[in-house]
């Protein structure tokens, strides 16, 4: 093993931070980290190894794409979407000594459905009573699924991570697996964009009845990617002319498009817009209202508006936001901070320092009829708004 390469390709555009996350991991195990993937064709030798930490930020599918050019590369895949999330990853790693990922050992805490792949839709091959052992020998991109060897067909099956326990080991040091990407047909003749995007420019025609691979998907679950002519070089079609022949795609990775929020409440209804009522917000310094206020029931379920971390979950009857949830968003152009205010005392269903889904519910309405949403971005520079950004722009219903 004395001529192993082995190369942490790290997210495109990655800064210092992810660097710093890495550095000891790199020098334990003589890492190359780069945020370059042609590195990984042109270095001499076998066995190379590539650490991919995902999602990382590049159009296409990169691990497809290094599986077609160098087919004997080692893929080891780690869902780090944040620096911080890198660096456990990678610290666990080092201190126990283990350049690449290992399983562990969980116990279910209610009845499981155990399934085909990593995803509610994919079909239901068995189930697993509350209060199994069973060992996980790998985990979904998002870390929502893990993957076991199913007891009764001595092959892989995917479970719930949310319905278990650990109970030996490390989540941070279990690998990612990819399933093997869907396949799906055109229905009819497809236009091919360059982006998730009806205003996009055309890259060509997907004929009817041609077979292909599904890469991705846009955020708003409207748009698939696929290979035109390769991974490399993808492009994108609506999927509601698509065909699914194989697997699912509700386990593809998502890209990002312009617009990535989703609204907060499930029946958006605008009671005050970016921008209203400057009388009353010049007292504040600002030049009007610096969200926008959605009606909601009290109780009724806020959720959050895209993946990211907790970075605050508090009560705090003292400002003026009350009860509120601050998720950071990292983007490929910069970082940005949703605020969900004047939620319920006592109902917050997260807590700082959770990784949350798109969609995933944070508490619930306060008794006030609304909720404040609100969306900054870091280092921007919005007049006298500061940093805080009008979030229609962003929002897709």
């Amino acid at each position: 093993m004395s001529s192993m390469r082995h190369i942490l390709l790290l997210p495109a555009g990655a800064d210092w931070h992810w660097m710093e996350a890495s550095r000891f991991y790199v020098e334990r195990f003589r890492v190359i980290p780069t945020t370059n993937p042609e590195i990984a064709l042109s270095l001499p030798g076998d066995p190379l190894i590539v650490s991919l930490v995902l999602p990382d930020g590049r159009p296409g599918h990169t691990a497809a794409w290094l599986r077609q050019r160098r087919p004997s590369i080692h893929l080891d895949l780690l869902f780090a979407p944040t620096p911080e999330r890198l660096q456990r990853i990678l610290d666990a790693r080092t201190a126990s000594g283990a350049r690449l990922g290992r399983g562990l050992r969980v116990i279910t805490t209610d009845r499981l459905n155990v399934r085909s792949g990593p995803g509610f839709s994919s079909p239901i091959i068995g189930r697993l009573e509350a209060g199994t052992e069973v060992e996980v020998v790998g985990q979904s991109a998002d870390g929502a699924w893990w993957a076991i060897v199913d007891p009764v067909r001595r092959e892989r099956a995917w479970i719930a991570a949310a319905y278990t326990r650990v109970i030996r080991g490390i989540p941070e040091m279990v690998p990612v697996l990819l399933a093997r990407p869907p396949r799906v047909r055109a229905r009819d003749p497809l236009l091919v964009r360059q982006n998730p995007d009806l205003r996009a420019p055309i890259l060509g025609q997907l004929p009817e009845g041609v077979e292909c691979e599904a890469l991705g998907q846009a955020e708003e679950g409207r748009w698939i990617q696929i290979p035109f002519p390769d991974a490399a070089h993808p492009g994108w079609v609506l999927k509601e002319n698509l065909e699914i022949l194989q697997g699912t795609l509700e386990e593809l990775p998502g890209y990002p498009s312009e617009r990535w929020l989703r609204p907060p409440v499930r029946s958006p209804v605008i009671r005050r817009a970016f921008g209203a009522d400057p009388v009353s917000f010049a007292a504040w310094g600002l030049p009007g209202h610096e969200g926008v206020d959605f009606q909601a029931s009290p109780g009724e379920p806020v959720y959050a508006a895209a993946e990211g971390m907790v970075v605050m979950a508090a009560e705090r009857p003292d400002h003026p936001y009350g009860t509120q949830v601050r998720i950071r968003h990292r983007r490929p152009d910069g970082v940005y901070i949703t605020v969900y205010g004047h939620l319920m005392m006592g109902a917050l269903e997260v807590r700082v320092g959770e990784w949350v889904r798109s969609g995933q519910p944070l508490g619930r309405a306060g008794p006030q009829g609304f909720i404040h949403w609100m969306l900054k971005k870091e280092g921007a520079r919005n007049g006298a708004y500061g940093d805080i950004l009008d979030p229609i722009p962003y929002l897709y219903l």
